[in-house]
């Protein structure tokens, strides 16, 4: 179940989507989506990402894998989730 998403930006470039979201069934896998124009999807199982108690942490984490030094990085939040 979505609960926020961002948008990344690399240089003022859209690179990514990425989406916090509560696993409510296991067994359950995430569509990871390319934003070129090939768009390939992978089909990943759940079992392979972090589980965060709160979204607070789930935000600090994303936030670290999208911080590089002084590289001009941001996330910006979607008003919906994706």
């Amino acid at each position: 179940m979505p609960i926020e998403s961002y948008e990344y930006y690399f240089y003022d470039k859209k690179k990514a989507d990425f989406t916090i979201a509560e696993v409510v069934a296991d067994g359950k896998r995430v569509s990871i989506v390319e934003c070129d124009e090939n768009g390939q999807t992978n089909s990943v199982p759940i079992k392979f990402f972090e589980k965060f108690e709160t979204v607070e942490e789930a935000r600090k984490e994303l936030k670290q894998l999208v911080t590089f030094g002084t590289i001009d990085t941001r996330l910006e939040r979607v008003s919906a989730p994706l």
